[in-house]
């Protein structure tokens, strides 16, 4: 499961504009805090208990992430490594591919292109080793999806018009 999605109903923002400074917020209206019988207690005598320590580290993990995540789309864009993605996948039975579309992704003609001094500029910031991570993974998206083939979990086609 995504960390985006682990953290619910947590968050790290800034209450203030003008400070870089991040509160630990939640969500009020979900229904896993509160006052319950059973659980487990995120605050003792006022001070964060042992859970809420580990929320808020596993939060502020996350917006590490996210900013490095930031830092490495900014300089794909800068190298011009991404281009607008696409990828069809022909189902037996269908006349026409399903496409996937609405992603970037790095052109992997533009990296092979690379001079050697960017190249290694990019293997030396530990660059490389996530963009070949990446291409991987895009070639797994027919195995996916030939899973959920399998399992009876296909996308809806919304198939022409035709006149009469």
């Amino acid at each position: 499961m995504p960390a985006y999605v682990r953290r619910y109903p947590w968050m790290l923002a800034k209450l203030r504009p003008d400070s870089d400074e991040l509160s630990l917020c939640f969500d009020p209206s979900s229904d896993t805090l509160g006052e319950f019988d059973e659980g487990e207690a995120l605050l003792d005598d006022g001070k964060p208990t042992e859970l809420t320590q580990n929320i808020l580290k596993f939060c502020e993990d996350f917006e590490t992430a996210a900013l490095r995540t930031g830092q490495f789309m900014k300089e794909l864009k800068d190298m011009e490594l991404l281009m607008d993605g696409e990828v069809a996948i022909q189902v037996p039975g269908n006349d026409q591919p399903f496409v996937y579309r609405g992603f970037q992704m790095v052109n992997e003609e533009k990296l092979r292109d690379m001079r050697g001094d960017q190249l290694r500029k990019i293997n030396q910031s530990g660059m490389l080793p996530l963009i070949h991570a990446h291409l991987f993974s895009l070639q797994l998206m027919r195995e996916v999806f030939q899973q959920q083939v399998e399992q009876g979990k296909m996308p809806q086609v919304k198939m022409p018009e035709t006149v009469n």
